[in-house]
């Protein structure tokens, strides 16, 4: 009984302490709280909903909006499947062909959907973000001077730093979107606060 009543008390703490990281701290969404889609995104208890695909799918929509949306949308969505979800409509309705649904997608996506993808993958599994980060890669690539998808990657990467305890390094890279003069400010000015609020936290006491 007592070797029963340890691992459950193990699991919980396990789980408290790795809910607390870059990924799932850090609300942006909260500049963003005049948007409808970002209110009913907030209401939908991590559900990706019909009409919040279409709207991430919408080309003519800002990135910075859809970013929110997901950002609102919260994480560990067991069972939800809103990468899966988002990636089966973007490549049906894109019509984008290739070998198999993640290699068209990879091949012919745009940056706002490939980053837009990214977020959502690691947001439905926050401990794995391998195949996030390359993801993510791949938008930079394609918008290397976006402001937003740069933010995005970068929380992807110091996900990953964070889980192997490099606070500090995890730190100073995010914090390189504040001197990266190259970058086009494509989200509103009050989203900043949000967005570096949990990184400042954790690397208060780096040097």
């Amino acid at each position: 009984m007592k070797k029963i009543y340890f691992l459950i008390v193990f699991t919980i703490s396990v789980t408290n302490v790795f809910a607390d990281t870059p990924l799932t701290e850090t609300s942006f969404y909260k500049a963003y709280l005049d948007v409808p889609m970002v209110q009913q995104a907030l209401k939908s208890k991590g559900r990706l909903t019909h009409d919040m695909v279409f709207y991430l799918a919408n080309d003519t929509n800002a990135l910075d909006i859809k970013i929110a949306i997901i950002n609102a949308l919260g994480w560990n969505h067991k069972g939800r499947g809103n990468s899966s979800s988002y990636l089966n409509y973007v490549v049906k309705s894109k019509k984008y062909k290739g070998e198999s649904k993640s290699i068209a997608f990879k091949l012919q996506a745009t940056s706002d959907e490939l980053i837009c993808y990214a977020y959502l993958l690691c947001l439905d599994n926050y401990f794995d973000i391998v195949y996030a980060n390359e993801i993510a890669q791949l938008a930079l690539k394609k918008s290397p001077n976006s402001y937003a998808v740069n933010m995005i990657a970068n929380l992807i990467k110091v996900q990953g730093l964070y889980l192997l305890g490099e606070n500090c390094y995890a730190y100073k890279l995010f914090n390189e979107l504040k001197t990266n003069s190259t970058l086009k400010i494509d989200m509103r000015n009050d989203a900043e606060k949000y967005i570096f609020e949990y990184m400042n936290s954790i690397g208060a006491n780096c040097k």
